[in-house]
């Protein structure tokens, strides 16, 4: 007994306190940090939060299983989610993988994270690394240089310790059953949460005093009060045979508000050409109908954020002074107030979609639109071509 070695006793004064350290991080911090992000993501349920390389592939693969618009990116942001859940798990619960996968995963991470930083930083400057989110987390994320400091310090702390701590060799099934029970509950999670409810925000329940500020008036009464209000003029007899209305006259020139709403919406601008404006459901979702002139000649309509400095670029080179035509501008309401920019349009009319839905829209859209039907539609204001022949095409 006396030349049996004890390969515990041996390693573990050596290997004890990097062992400890490869434990908090590898096992406890990173599936923490995974599982943290996938469920504000959830949580928040906007597939335009996701990182913009996993979105524009989601999007890229929009219909290929059977599943199209907003019942694929729900199934797919439900998916990348519990995906998530069930790494995490297996870094938590499966020690012989942990660090590969965590390593992996942090890696993967970083490559997005480097990708966002890189495209940032050579089309708007370095300013732009610093804003907005990477959408690790959703839109409450940080920006893509302060994620990319996070994941750098756990993936090196991962690499770090892995061969410091290579204490004896495990099967790689060991865990499997914690793993498997762990995953179980997090795609429960993922596909068992419910939708998120949506109400719209009426704003002439919350924003009557300023509707009244921002130009609408309201005449008051001239016409003297009823004296007798108890006498009652008996009305006119109807002819026998009143003349038929004209069925081809429209009720309503704008649809109305509908009784539910979706938790986002995914407009595909494409399939919008030859089709009316108001045929579009997020149409019916606007704050206040657009003048009925809308519906005859042609018009700009431009969809764009109040925070979004590239909406601006365009409004400021094609939208100051004097218009050709005329323009309705749309509004999306999830931009961040502190970084509102002053509008530059004077004689563009303005609307704002309702705050409740998500909008899933990159914005600027521009669009032209005869005799209230879209003709041609602009989603990358950087094609000159393409925006040139939206605002100067058409008759």
């Amino acid at each position: 007994m006396a030349a049996t070695k004890d390969s515990t006793s041996g390693i573990t004064p050596t290997c004890a306190p990097c062992s400890r350290l490869g434990f908090v991080i590898t096992r406890l911090a990173v599936p923490a940090w995974i599982t943290a992000g996938a469920l504000t993501k959830l949580v928040e349920n906007d597939p335009r939060n996701l990182p913009k390389p996993i979105f524009d592939l989601v999007l890229s693969l929009d219909g290929t299983f059977g599943l199209q618009g907003v019942a694929w990116m729900d199934f797919a942001l439900r998916s990348i989610c519990g995906a998530e859940f069930v790494i995490a798990g297996m870094i938590l619960c499966m020690p012989r993988i942990a660090r590969p996968l965590a390593a992996a995963v942090l890696a993967l991470f970083c490559v997005i994270l480097l990708w966002l930083i890189g495209t940032g930083w050579a089309k708007d400057g370095f300013e732009a690394v610093l804003k907005g989110s990477c959408g690790c987390f959703g839109k409450s994320g940080m920006n893509p240089l302060y994620m990319l400091l996070i994941d750098g310090t756990l993936l090196g702390g991962v690499v770090l310790t892995r061969k410091a701590c290579s204490c004896g060799q495990r099967p790689w099934t060991v865990g499997g059953g914690r793993a498997a029970i762990v995953a179980a509950i997090g795609i429960a999670v993922a596909f068992g949460m419910p939708a998120r409810t949506v109400q719209l925000e009426d704003p002439s329940a919350s924003g009557s005093a300023a509707s009244a500020g921002a130009g609408t008036t309201t005449e008051p009464s001239t016409a003297p009060p009823a004296t007798n209000p108890s006498t009652v003029t008996p009305p006119v007899n109807p002819p026998v045979n009143p003349p038929a209305v004209a069925p081809n006259v429209p009720t309503s020139s704008w649809p109305a508000r509908p009784s539910q709403v979706q938790p986002y919406y995914l407009p595909d601008f494409a399939t919008w050409v030859g089709k009316p404006l108001a045929s579009q459901p997020e149409m019916a979702l606007l704050d206040a109908p657009p003048p009925a002139t809308i519906g005859s000649g042609t018009w700009i309509v431009m969809l764009y954020r109040a925070d979004c400095e590239h909406c601006h670029e365009v409004l400021e080179s094609h939208f100051v002074g004097s218009l050709k035509r005329p323009a309705l501008l749309i509004g999306i309401p999830d931009h961040d107030p502190a970084n509102e920019q002053p509008m530059p349009c004077t004689e563009c009319t303005i609307r704002t979609f309702l705050k409740g839905p998500n909008y899933v829209v990159q914005t600027p859209v521009v669009m032209r639109i005869k005799d209230g039907v879209v003709e041609a539609v602009c989603t990358d204001h950087e094609d000159a071509t393409s925006l040139a022949d939206v605002l100067e095409g058409g008759s």
